[in-house]
């Protein structure tokens, strides 16, 4: 068999490999560590947190109190949307990445929709 042949074997291994590692940084919602902000504006550990909020806890239908409540005051809002930075890539103070968790909310305050900005 030709070295040729076996290279996207190779890759779609490594990326399964990924995937694997990727599953393995999850953690269950706590909003003590969620709130935690290091000194540079970084939440360690939200992206490792995102999926088990997003699935437990069903948001869209959630009054504002009560999602204040469990996953603290927005990084930024404007218009109806809050915004919670999960986390940013940076190369020194300039960002090149950011994921952010951004949540619609309805005339009487309650969650429409969650989702993930990047």
């Amino acid at each position: 068999m030709k070295l040729r042949n076996l290279l996207p074997l190779f890759f779609l291994s490594c990326i399964g490999c990924k995937n694997a590692s990727q599953e393995e940084k999850q953690e269950k919602f706590d909003k003590t560590k969620w709130e935690i902000k290091n000194d540079i504006d970084d939440y360690p550990y939200r992206d490792k947190m995102l999926k088990d909020l997003m699935t437990i806890y069903k948001l869209p239908g959630v009054k504002m109190d009560s999602l204040i409540n469990l996953v603290g005051p927005p990084d930024r809002s404007d218009s109806g949307y809050l915004f919670y930075r999960i986390a940013q890539e940076r190369l020194g103070f300039f960002p090149l990445h950011t994921k952010t968790l951004v949540i619609k909310l309805t005339k009487d305050s309650t969650v429409s929709w969650a989702k993930i900005h990047q």
